[in-house]
C-alpha cells in the first residue's frame, strides 16, 4: 500500500469517527425524531467500517463520568436545545482530542482507546500471553499487558476478562490484574474479573486470589468457588460464585433478575441500542439464554412476559409493556 492510500485510509477513519461522535451527541440530546433514528440506522448499516466506528464511540460513553452528573443534568434540562447539543459535542470532542480537558488523557476512556488489546461489541478474543497464561476477553474490553522484571500486570480499563495463569518458571513474578478499584493477585489460579462502574467483581474458579483495594487499606484472599467485589476504598464480603463465567460458554444466565438489568446485560453484546420502558424494568426473568443471539433472546422474552418489542431496525429495539 502506497503512502497516498494510507493517508486516504486514515482520513476516512477519522471522518467515520467524527460522524459516529455526532450521532452519539444526537442520542445524548434526548431529542431524536423518527426520521433521525432512521438516518442513523442507514448510516450504521452502510459498512463494517461504520459499525466499527460506532462500536468505538460506544466504548467512549464512559467519558461522561469526567463531568459532574449535576452539570450534565443542567445541560440536558435547562439550556436551549441548540446550545445543549453544542456543549455535549464539545465534551465529546474534548475526549477524542485530549487537548482541551487536562484530565482526559489520564481518563479511563482515553486509556481504553489506546490499550494493547481491545474487543468491540459482541466480540470475544483469546490471547496466549508471553508466559503461557491464557487471557480471554469478553465484549467491549480493553487491556494493557505490562510485564516487567518484578511482576506480570494486566491493566483492565474496560470490560471483562478470564485468566488461566501459568507459573512464571524463570523469575517467579506475581501475576496481577489492576483496575481503578484496586488489584487482584493470582495465587496459582483461574479467575474472572469484570469491571463495572462502581465495582470490580472477581470470581475464582481454581486456586486463590488476593484482593487489595485501591487505597491499600483493605485486603482479602478468596478461594476457588468464591467471589467478591473490589471498591476503591473497601471490599465486599466473599460469597459463593454465581454465573459470572457463563459468557465463556456463550450463555446468559438469569435467576429472578430484573428485566431492566437483564436487558442492560444483553445490550453489552448487541450492536446498536436496546431501550425499555420503566414500567417493565422490574419484571423478573429466569432462564439460560444464548448470549450471541440477542434477537432469539428478545423473542423468547415475549413467550414468558407480557411485553411488546418494537424493532425500528435491527440496530434500534424498544421493549414495552403489552
Amino acid at each position: 500500500m502506497n503512502q497516498h492510500s494510507t493517508i486516504n485510509l486514515v482520513t476516512d477513519y477519522a471522518r467515520l469517527q467524527q460522524e459516529a461522535l455526532e450521532w452519539q451527541v444526537m442520542l445524548w440530546s434526548g431529542e431524536v425524531t423518527a426520521d433521525q433514528q432512521h438516518a442513523f440506522e442507514v448510516w450504521l448499516s452502510r459498512s463494517d467500517a461504520h459499525q466499527q466506528a460506532w462500536s468505538e464511540i460506544e466504548v467512549m460513553q464512559q467519558k461522561l463520568q469526567l463531568v459532574p452528573q449535576a452539570t450534565i443534568g443542567l445541560v440536558r434540562e435547562k439550556l436551549p436545545s441548540a446550545k445543549r447539543r453544542r456543549l455535549l459535542q464539545m465534551l465529546g470532542l474534548a475526549a477524542v482530542a485530549g487537548g482541551t480537558v487536562p484530565v482526559v488523557r489520564q481518563s479511563n476512556t482515553w486509556q481504553a482507546l489506546a490499550a494493547d488489546y481491545r474487543t468491540h461489541t459482541g466480540q470475544q478474543e483469546k490471547i496466549r500471553l508471553a508466559d503461557g497464561s491464557q487471557l480471554i476477553m469478553n465484549t467491549s474490553t480493553a487491556v494493557d499487558i505490562v510485564y516487567s522484571a518484578h511482576e506480570r500486570k494486566l491493566v483492565l480499563h474496560e470490560g471483562e476478562i478470564y485468566i488461566n495463569t501459568a507459573p512464571d518458571t524463570t523469575q517467579s513474578r506475581p501475576l496481577l490484574v489492576q483496575t481503578r478499584h484496586g488489584t487482584a493477585t493470582a495465587l496459582g489460579t483461574a479467575f474472572n474479573v469484570r469491571l463495572k462502574q462502581h465495582e470490580t467483581r472477581v470470581s475464582v474458579y481454581d486456586g486463590a486470589v488476593r484482593l487489595r483495594s485501591d487505597n491499600g487499606l483493605h485486603s482479602l484472599t478468596i478461594a476457588s468457588g468464591m467471589q467478591a467485589g473490589l471498591l476503591a476504598d473497601a471490599l465486599t464480603k466473599a460469597t459463593r460464585n454465581s454465573s459470572e463465567s457463563a459468557w465463556l460458554d456463550g450463555r446468559l444466565v438469569a435467576e429472578q433478575l430484573r428485566l431492566g438489568d437483564f436487558l442492560d446485560e444483553l445490550s453489552r453484546y448487541r450492536m446498536g441500542v436496546i431501550r425499555y420502558d420503566q414500567t417493565v424494568a422490574n419484571m423478573l426473568v429466569s432462564g439460560v439464554f444464548p448470549l450471541m443471539d440477542s434477537d432469539r433472546v428478545l423473542q423468547s422474552l415475549l413467550q414468558a412476559l407480557p411485553l411488546r418489542i418494537h424493532y425500528f431496525s435491527k440496530y434500534w429495539v424498544t421493549v414495552h409493556a403489552a
